[in-house]
């Protein structure tokens, strides 16, 4: 497993939340997005990562469901749960996504 150096305590006791929570994450090829994260045995997606090739920009979208878990645990700001969420998933699964965008790590609502 690739060893993930959080950017501070709070991306640390996320990060250790995401890693029990997420640990057996499948990756599958979407319909919309290049790679579909789900839990097995799903249908349905939690997270996905697409690449738009006309602007070479990548983003990765995080289901609105995710984002209210998590501040169920503890009620920070949802754009920097959606930013926590797209560090890790950079960093686990050693993904690119575009830094020159105001928001890199988008999310929505429907699944």
């Amino acid at each position: 497993m690739k060893v993930i150096i959080p950017e501070n305590r709070l991306d640390e006791f996320f990060f250790k939340y995401l890693d029990s929570k997420f640990k057996d994450l499948e990756q599958v090829k979407g319909r919309y997005l290049d790679i579909v994260f789900r839990f097995p045995g799903e249908q349905a997606g939690i997270m996905g990562w697409s690449k738009n090739d006309d602007s070479n920009e990548t983003f990765l979208s995080i289901y609105y469901k995710i984002i209210d878990d998590i501040f169920s645990l503890i009620p920070i700001e949802k754009r920097e749960i959606v930013n926590i969420i797209g560090r890790y998933v950079e960093n686990r699964y050693n993904l690119i996504v575009n830094d020159g965008s105001v928001y890199p790590y988008k999310y929505q609502i429907d699944n």
